[in-house]
């Protein structure tokens, strides 16, 4: 069909894929990162109200938030859903000279405090700006997700600067 309307020949597992040449983003000076914050619905209103306050005096060049709905799910130690919650994903750009990068760090350690402020939490596998101490308050069941990596890769052959970074 598509090779009778344009003369191209699409494979059927590429017919839905769309060009994607848009994402791509070369610049040298700086680069976007995302951060995902999670907070309960009754907090939202509050959160958005202390987020603002938080950001207002702030240098932080926000490109946008997604907000999306998360249901809650124990499951995982590391789960960062313990009630139904709006997650915020926020799509910031930041330089990477030292000083782009450690104000970054700075702001991304102010906003987790808002977030845990409103019994909320952040997405781990972004960044690593939070402290140890703001992981283990946004995840209460972190020791036992170390003690389990501990008991079954006692020599840690599988390791990641996740692990490293916060390990007990």
């Amino acid at each position: 069909y598509f090779l009778s309307q344009n003369g191209v020949k699409v494979s059927r597992n590429n017919v839905m894929r769309s060009e994607s040449k848009f994402l791509e983003y070369e610049n040298t000076d700086n680069t976007d990162v995302l951060q995902e914050y999670f907070v309960p619905v009754g907090e939202f209103a509050p959160y958005i109200h202390d987020l603002r306050k938080t950001l207002s005096h702030e240098d932080l060049n926000l490109v946008n938030i997604t907000i999306r709905y998360v249901q809650k799910n124990e499951k995982a130690d590391l789960s960062y859903a313990k009630e139904d919650m709006f997650s915020l994903v926020l799509l910031i750009n930041e330089g990477f000279s030292t000083d782009s990068q450690a104000s970054a760090a700075r702001i991304v350690r102010k906003m987790t405090d808002t977030a845990l402020r409103h019994r909320g939490s952040y997405y781990l596998p972004y960044m690593l700006y939070q402290t140890k101490e703001q992981m283990r308050e946004a995840y209460p069941k972190s020791d036992m997700f170390f003690q389990k990596k501990h008991k079954y890769d006692p020599d840690d052959l599988f390791m990641n600067y996740f692990y490293q970074r916060y390990k007990s």
